[in-house]
């Protein structure tokens, strides 16, 4: 699943993505960032992992105060962002 994750300036320095890779069990591919250490930023993520370990996982990244948009489910023709 292609996501946007969207990061409030006092998120952009915590370690968000290899949370959701080392306690959710799921692998990612990070397809385009920017990130601003003063504004803020956001990243554009590819993640695959059983269905349950993602939505827990992006659960839990909402509740951090990362803001999620879904792009894409399957992976064809969602190299364009």
């Amino acid at each position: 699943m292609r996501v946007q994750l969207n990061f409030a300036l006092d998120r952009v320095k915590e370690p968000v993505i290899w949370h959701l890779s080392h306690y959710y069990r799921l692998k990612f591919s990070i397809r385009y960032a920017s990130i601003d250490v003063e504004k803020g930023g956001y990243t554009v993520v590819d993640f695959s992992g059983e269905r349950e370990d993602l939505n827990n996982g992006l659960a839990w990244a909402q509740e951090q105060g990362v803001e999620i948009s879904a792009l894409g489910i399957n992976g064809a023709n969602e190299w364009a962002i």
